[in-house]
């Protein structure tokens, strides 16, 4: 009786060993990159950032990336939020009526360091829209926003050193601020996705293009580009953010909750934006040792671009008032971040 009272008791460990177990596995997230998993972006910051979550949760959050994306870079949001990614990182330009209020981040002078325009920009949200999150993000548990860096005037022939040097030139375009530039200046502006420039550029269908030194050796341009004119702060950038599904987010442990909220954040926007300016910095090197030509903006151009930017700060102080937003207040604030973390 007492043996097998004992097997009964083993049995019963064994069964809230196995439940305790259960209740423990591991959560599988997918992530869909619309960008190659070999793509430095990725192996800089986004690979990391999942390595550095499946770590701090000891194999209890794993990460699982898909082969293909699940849809179209913009569309990335919409997937995430309907369940056929878990996780994706998208861009707030892709979608501009929705984020007017985040698009001061595309505008000229921005900064020099993805890093500190990044956590500038995750403030800059904390201070402002933090409380708009469910109707800004709808679905998706947002973690965290950051830029890109300075982007670039890059050529195949011919140095842009002054407005009248982009005249007649053609020039692929991603964003309004670069098409912008491109067509107040007399350029025109050529409209075709990222992954094509070689395409493009090597079939002379673009002289040039905009870009952060990054996208040079990214999309392999180097051969084709000879020169480049960096401009204080940048000619643009561009932000981006990080999502995870909400009903995915709010499933887990609170242990597990704690663990994605350790890199979410100004966690995620330093690490993102730290990843941006290496990849920047490594774009630049690569172009001087092939001999290529970088060329600082001399003061007229500086002077020329300044007069745009003012048009597009008023373009975008009226398209965040549309939204609701006090954009000038925005503005200023992410401004003064940048100086307190460029004095520290």
């Amino acid at each position: 009786m007492l043996r097998t009272l004992v097997r009964s008791a083993q049995a019963g460990l064994a069964a809230l060993t196995l439940t305790a177990g259960a209740a423990a596995a591991q959560t599988e997230l997918t992530y869909s990159s619309w960008i190659p998993w070999s793509h430095p972006v990725n192996q800089e910051i986004y690979i990391p950032w999942m390595e550095a979550i499946e770590e701090e949760s000891e194999g209890r959050i794993t990460f699982r990336r898909l082969p293909k994306p699940v849809a179209s870079p913009p569309a990335h949001l919409d997937a995430v939020r309907t369940g056929q990614a878990d996780v994706a990182f998208t861009v707030h330009g892709y979608q501009r009526a929705r984020y007017a209020a985040y698009l001061f981040a595309e505008l000229p002078f921005l900064g020099d360091s993805a890093e500190l325009t990044s956590v500038a920009l995750q403030r800059t949200h904390e201070e402002f829209l933090a409380d708009k999150e469910d109707s800004l993000y709808p679905g998706v548990h947002l973690v965290g926003m950051n830029m890109h860096g300075p982007g670039v005037v890059h050529h195949t022939s011919t140095p842009i050193l002054s407005p009248a040097d982009m005249e007649g030139q053609k020039m692929r375009t991603g964003g309004p601020i670069p098409l912008a530039i491109v067509e107040g200046w007399g350029g025109v502006s050529i409209r075709q996705p990222a992954p094509k420039s070689y395409e493009i550029l090597s079939a002379g269908i673009a002289d040039g293009i905009l870009f952060p030194f990054e996208s040079i050796p990214s999309f392999n341009l180097t051969e084709l580009i000879e020169h480049s004119t960096t401009m204080p702060g940048g000619w643009y950038s561009s932000s981006h953010f990080l999502i995870i599904n909400q009903r995915k987010y709010d499933a887990l442990s609170e242990e597990d909750k704690a663990v994605i909220d350790k890199y979410s954040g100004e966690a995620f926007s330093r690490l993102a934006g730290a990843g941006w300016d290496r990849l920047n910095e490594a774009g630049l090197v690569t172009m001087q040792e092939a001999g290529k030509q970088i060329h600082e903006a001399p003061p007229e151009l500086v002077a020329a671009l300044e007069d745009l930017n003012e048009s597009f700060t008023e373009e975008y102080y009226a398209g965040a008032e549309a939204e609701g937003v006090d954009g000038e207040a925005m503005l200023e604030f992410f401004r003064q971040q940048m100086n307190e973390l460029s004095s520290m």
